[in-house]
């Protein structure tokens, strides 16, 4: 291998994980613009948060006419090119929205153009280009998304307090396309377009003498167990993973300042973040189920000692790194699962398929925590039910394993 094409192979990784930061870093910091829109539109946050989750639910529809378009032959310079003027379009209307009305409107738009841009196609590409340590390379790329809400945060703060939230809001959308447009015009969707192969293709033969196991080239179909088990197991982890939302109330709700509730939020982002690096590299080792197995014990850990609330600011601050394992099989887990199941071929369709169910799941997971409390007055019953989604996803997780070892009809027919 020469040193241009190692060059190339680095520039891909180095572009999409800068992508990965900007299209799914930044949206978590998105919440701190929730309250300079509704004091400046004269509403509640309720109606502006409603914004996010219709563009939430607009990636996981239109997630699948992605798949598609690829699928179809497009080139995904063009799909990018149209995301990118759908994304910029949409922020400089909400951005500029004199009503909710308009803004919710706008975010539909947004999430078009958002499923072009995130998760499926930072995966597609990362699969595409590399074989040889692909879980640790998807590791480091989805930690941006942690790394990116981590640092905007602050930052997106300083400027609404500074130039306002429209020109911030403007800011922010440019530095979203400033970290898609790399991609788009330096990053073909395939090694294969620029004469190369994915890298490690020649290795691959020994890699599987190490015990990583290669993927399965399961038949994709939506009714069938193995695709709704999975369905299921995303759904619990997703649910658990929307509980972030309410730590910053959960730690006052258990008597800490505002101050420890900002903290065990960043814990849990940090959590997310190392988890991620671990779990990539826990795959590629041993292979994704015992990777999976390993955050699904810490998120548990987590919520149980969340829930005991053993006291001590360092113990909650610890429990919520723990707890920030969940994000790992959220993102990076279901990816690398989806992929082991169905191979390369049927990723797109499988993992798009599937986005459907996560994107509602996501936008009803924290209404749904918020309307526990408010019914019982304490978070025992969310976290209780976090605990239980935990075990119901370990439950499915061994079966999955035990299907897909145990049912080789379900392989596909090879010619």
């Amino acid at each position: 291998m020469g040193k241009a094409s190692k060059f190339t192979y680095l520039k891909v990784a180095v572009l999409v994980c800068l992508m990965a930061c900007g299209t799914m870093g930044l949206p978590n910091a998105y919440g701190v613009f929730y309250k300079p829109m509704a004091d400046s539109l004269g509403t509640g946050q309720g109606a502006i948060t409603m914004h996010f989750s219709l563009s939430n639910l607009a990636i996981g529809f239109f997630t699948p006419i992605v798949s598609r378009s690829i699928a179809h032959g497009h080139k995904m310079r063009n799909i990018m090119t149209v995301a990118s003027l759908l994304v910029l379009v949409s922020g400089v209307v909400i951005a500029l929205a004199p009503n909710t009305l308009v803004m919710d409107v706008a975010a539909i738009v947004r999430g078009i153009g958002f499923a072009a841009v995130s998760m499926l196609v930072i995966t597609l590409y990362i699969g595409n280009w590399f074989e040889k340590g692909r879980g640790t390379i998807t590791g480091i790329a989805l930690s941006g998304s942690g790394i990116g809400s981590a640092i905007a945060s602050p930052i997106v703060t300083s400027c609404i307090q500074r130039f306002g939230y429209q020109t911030a809001y403007l800011g922010y959308v440019g530095f979203t396309l400033l970290t898609i447009l790399p991609v788009l015009l330096f990053c073909p969707l395939t090694p294969q377009e620029v004469g190369l192969t994915p890298y490690g293709a020649d290795e691959k033969p020994e890699e599987t003498d190490t015990g990583t196991p290669s993927d399965l080239g399961l038949t994709f179909r939506v009714f069938t167990p193995t695709f709704v088990a999975l369905v299921a197991f995303v759904l619990c982890i997703v649910l658990i993973t929307s509980l972030s939302g309410h730590m910053a109330s959960l730690a006052q709700d258990y008597g800490y300042s505002a101050q420890v509730g900002a903290l065990l939020l960043s814990a849990s982002m940090v959590g997310n973040v190392f988890s991620k690096f671990a779990l990539g590299a826990i795959a590629d080792r041993w292979g994704i189920f015992k990777a999976i197995v390993c955050s699904l014990v810490t998120t548990t850990c987590g919520l149980v000692l969340i829930l005991l609330n053993l006291g001590g600011q360092a113990s909650l601050l610890a429990s919520g790194f723990l707890f920030g394992t969940s994000f790992s099989i959220g993102s990076l887990g279901v990816s690398l699962l989806t992929r082991h199941l169905y191979g390369d071929r049927q990723y797109a369709d499988a993992y798009s398929a599937m986005s459907l169910f996560t994107s509602l799941a996501s936008a009803l997971g924290v209404t749904i925590a918020g309307f526990a409390y408010d019914i019982t007055g304490s978070y025992a019953a969310p976290i209780g039910a976090g605990i239980i989604l935990a075990a119901s996803a370990g439950a499915l997780l061994f079966y999955l394993h035990w299907r897909v070892t145990t049912r080789p009809w379900e392989k596909q027919r090879r010619n």
